[in-house]
């Protein structure tokens, strides 16, 4: 429970990687989208809202569907979501531990 309070913690007290953030949910979001007017996947459908639902009510949790969505479709995407998931998981433990 600590660790999310300290991912919280940098999230909003970061306002740049905060920003970078909502910019690669928004990329995505735009990626399901067309990925599902293109070929009416039901699992895309599914993601977008999920998404879009979790971008309002819990935003920590939108990243990873981002991540999860992007992951058999855009390598350099997905290298970027990653990144963006790990950098502040591995501060977080990294002032943990110091």
């Amino acid at each position: 429970m600590n660790g999310v309070f300290y991912l919280s913690q940098l999230l909003l007290s970061n306002f740049l990687f905060t920003l970078a953030l909502l910019v690669y949910v928004i990329v995505s979001l735009v990626d399901m989208w067309k990925s599902y007017t293109r070929t009416s996947s039901k699992t895309d459908f599914l993601f977008f809202i999920l998404t879009l639902i979790t971008l309002f009510i819990g935003f920590l949790v939108s990243p990873f569907l981002a991540l999860a969505f992007q992951w058999k479709r855009s390598r350099t995407k997905r290298i970027i979501g990653i990144l963006l998931i790990a950098v502040p998981l591995m501060l977080v433990l990294v002032s943990r531990f110091l």
